[in-house]
């Protein structure tokens, strides 16, 4: 059913994706990756809550906010700012 394929596709991110002509899309990781290889290593990165865990994971970088931001006043901060 949809309501399964949403809630598959939304417990399992990609960062990598295969668009239906074959073409394979990797701009998150690269991005990631150029964030770790060019950044110093206790750099602080501020971006949208939504991908702090996965910079945490494939940069290495330290985020302002992530999925695990419970302050709401944090949050709506980083929101104007960005």
């Amino acid at each position: 059913t949809s309501c399964s394929f949403i809630r598959d596709s939304l417990s399992h991110p990609r960062i990598v994706l295969k668009r239906n002509s074959g073409a394979i899309v990797d701009d998150y990781r690269e991005a990631y990756w150029w964030l770790r290889d060019h950044t110093p290593v206790d750099a602080r990165v501020m971006a949208w809550w939504d991908y702090g865990y996965q910079i945490a994971g494939l940069a290495n970088r330290t985020t302002i906010a992530d999925g695990n931001t419970w302050n709401q006043e944090h949050i709506a901060l980083l929101g104007l700012c960005l």
